[in-house]
């Protein structure tokens, strides 16, 4: 039907209005809410839907406004988000374009610390195993900071103090900013590939921990805990903790402290040198004590020489006379000897001494001969008496008495009992002298 004055909107136009009412009455807003459905375009750009118990809005940050963001969005976290309210023409649904939001209640910087923490914890870049140990006395000693800050004035003045023989050598670089994560890892990278740098130390002053937050970039963390030499981190105050403390090999807690913990105080050198020298000459003058006493007591054990020769003169003289006259009782005894063995060797001698032993082999011989009469007559007696003994058991002195002994013809064997022979079997009877050949006929058996 027609009705005057009427309006009709497409559905653009009437959606285009729509826009320009909201984005003229919500030029900006800050609102609150849960992420939900988040996730991260190819382009860089950031969409989620941000909600409360009772309603939700679709939100979009654009790749350039994320890119400043300290912390990663994700599902289920609570956060404050400033942007314009606007409408999706495409879909007709309106929606929030945000250009920043922090976590609520957490700050997005402390978020985005623990975020990576974790995520490199995980990884193990900060495992104790990892750690290398540093070097008890460095020759070459790399510093990565401000060329022009404070803390690289401290610490060259107390490494000079403390080891003038040690080398530096500063790698310069941003310590803050946008550029600072870049810079701190090339200078890494340059004092590695220098060669001849023994340890280096990565830090800078104290200041508010956006000045720190180079040294959380994940760049700089991961620059530390690859690096092939020791490194330690140096960030800030006592109470200032980076990511960069945690992957390096050691954490000092400033850093003048780090410069003091690298090297050692050539006082206490000095001190230790002392001690040891002190040592040494209470070690020396000892022995030299000992040799002089062992020299001493040699000294008095060691006679004028020229006595020492006439003792052994004299005692060359007394050998020589002891050796004389020992010579010639040898020879004494040895013309004895010989005078007593050409007396033995004399004719009359050896006859008399022949003729007692002729004596002697014959009152042996006739005793021998008497012997083995006396002897030989026992032996006979003794034969006799065993021969006698023999002839009383032999079975043919039983045969000459009459006897005889009856053997079975085939087996040879000795019968003593009629009842193994029968009538008519062949019989040897044994007599004295010779043998009967018999044939049974007939038996009478015992009972």
């Amino acid at each position: 039907m027609d009705l005057p004055n009427r309006k009709v909107y497409t559905v653009s136009e009437f959606t285009g209005k729509i826009r320009e009412i909201l984005e003229r009455e919500y030029p900006s807003v800050w609102i609150q809410g849960e992420i939900s459905n988040f996730h991260s375009a190819p382009s860089g750009h950031l969409y989620f839907i941000l909600k409360d118990d009772a309603a939700q809005i679709r939100c979009v940050m654009f790749r350039l406004q994320s890119r400043f963001l300290k912390f990663r969005p994700e599902d289920g976290l609570h956060i404050i988000a400033w942007g314009r309210v606007s409408v999706y023409a495409l879909r007709g649904e309106y929606q929030l374009i945000l250009d920043t939001m922090e976590p609520l209640g957490f700050g997005s910087l402390m978020l985005a610390f623990e975020q990576l923490k974790n995520k490199l914890a995980q990884e193990g870049l900060f495992d104790e195993s990892r750690k290398k140990p540093l070097p008890s006395f460095p020759k070459t000693v790399g510093l990565v900071t401000s060329s022009r800050g404070a803390a690289v004035k401290d610490m060259i003045r107390i490494l000079r103090n403390r080891a003038p023989w040690v080398n530096i050598l500063v790698s310069p670089a941003s310590v803050q900013g946008d550029k600072a994560p870049d810079e701190i890892t090339a200078a890494i990278q340059r004092l590695c590939a220098a060669g001849d740098v023994d340890v280096i130390i990565v830090g800078r002053g104290g200041g508010p921990i956006e000045d720190l937050w180079a040294f959380n970039d994940e760049r700089v963390v991961r620059a530390v805990a690859s690096c092939r030499l020791p490194i330690v981190s140096a960030v800030g105050h006592e109470t200032d903790f980076t990511l960069t403390d945690f992957a390096a090999d050691l954490r000092a807690p400033t850093p003048s402290a780090a410069a003091q913990m690298l090297v050692t105080d050539k006082r206490d050198l000095e001190a230790v040198l002392e001690h040891l020298a002190a040592r040494l000459r209470g070690c020396m003058v000892g022995v030299i004590d000992r040799f002089v006493a062992g020299v001493g007591e040699l000294t008095r054990r060691l006679h004028d020489p020229l006595r020492q020769i006439q003792e052994y003169r004299m005692r060359v003289d007394d050998l020589n006379i002891r050796l004389t006259k020992m010579i010639r009782r040898k020879l004494g005894d040895l013309r004895r000897d010989t005078d007593s063995v050409v007396n033995r060797l004399r004719p009359e001698h050896v006859e008399r001494v022949a003729s007692a032993r002729r004596e002697q082999v014959g009152a042996l011989f006739s005793r021998m001969v008497a012997a083995a009469r006396v002897s030989v007559h026992e032996g006979r007696q003794s034969l006799d008496s065993l021969a006698g003994r023999l002839d009383t058991l032999s079975p043919l002195g039983v045969l000459s008495r009459g006897y005889s002994i009856t053997f079975e013809s085939k087996t040879g064997m000795v019968l003593k009992d009629s009842r193994v022979v029968d009538t008519g079997q062949e019989v040897r009877v044994r007599l004295y002298r010779g043998e009967l050949h018999c044939q049974v006929i007939g038996k009478q058996d015992e009972t």
